[in-house]
C-alpha cells in the first residue's frame, strides 16, 4: 500500500470515528482525529460531501465483503439470516455515520451500489419466502428492507442499552421469519 493510500485510509478511519461520535464533525475535526493537517484532508477530500461519499462507498464495500464471507448460499434460511445478522450488526454500529442524511445518498450510483450489496440478502429472503419460512404474507423486497432496517434498529437499541447485544441477532431474525419467536 502506498503512502497516499495509507494516508487516505487513515483519514477515512478517523472520519468514521469522528462522525460516529458527532454526525456534524467538520473536516478540521476529522483531521485532528487522523493526526494530520486540515490541508491534508482537503487534498484528499476537498469538500465534506466528498468525504461522506467516499465513506459511504467504503462502507458499502465493507458490507458486501462481510456478507459474501458469511456463506449466504450455505445452510437453512433461518441459520443464514442469523449468520448475516451476527456479522452485520457490528458493522451497523461502525457505520452510524450513514445516518447523516440525504447528502450521503444523493448520487444514484451510491443507491445502486447499496441495493446491489443487499441483493445477496434479498436472494436469501426469496429462498426463505419460497420455502415458507420467511413471512410469505409480505413481498420479498419489503422483507429484505425490513431485515436490513431491523439490523440498524437493533444496533441502535444495543448502543442505547434497550436490548442486550446477545439478543439482537435473534430479535432481527425473528422479525422476518414466519411463526418463529426470537431466541
Amino acid at each position: 500500500m502506498s503512502q497516499t493510500d495509507r494516508t487516505r485510509r487513515t483519514i477515512l478511519d478517523a472520519a468514521v470515528r469522528a462522525l460516529t461520535r458527532d454526525s456534524g464533525a467538520t473536516l478540521s475535526a476529522v483531521a485532528a482525529e487522523a493526526g494530520v493537517g486540515r490541508a491534508t484532508v482537503h487534498r484528499y477530500f476537498p469538500q465534506r460531501t466528498d468525504l461522506l461519499h467516499a465513506l459511504a462507498e467504503d462502507a458499502i464495500d465493507q458490507l458486501s465483503r462481510t456478507i459474501d464471507a458469511c456463506r449466504p448460499d450455505e445452510g437453512a434460511v433461518p441459520d443464514v439470516l442469523r449468520r448475516l445478522a451476527e456479522v452485520i450488526l457490528p458493522l451497523a454500529d461502525e457505520q452510524r455515520f450513514l445516518e447523516i442524511g440525504a447528502t450521503v445518498w444523493d448520487l444514484p450510483d451510491l443507491v445502486d451500489r447499496w441495493y446491489s450489496s443487499t441483493a445477496v440478502v434479498e436472494k436469501v429472503v426469496r429462498r426463505g419466502h419460497d420455502e415458507g419460512v420467511v413471512r410469505p404474507d409480505l413481498p420479498v423486497a419489503w422483507v429484505t428492507d425490513l431485515f436490513v432496517g431491523a439490523l440498524w434498529t437493533a444496533a441502535e437499541a444495543v448502543r442505547d442499552g434497550r436490548i442486550a447485544r446477545n439478543d439482537a441477532a435473534g430479535l432481527v431474525v425473528g422479525t422476518v421469519l414466519e411463526g418463529v419467536r426470537p431466541r
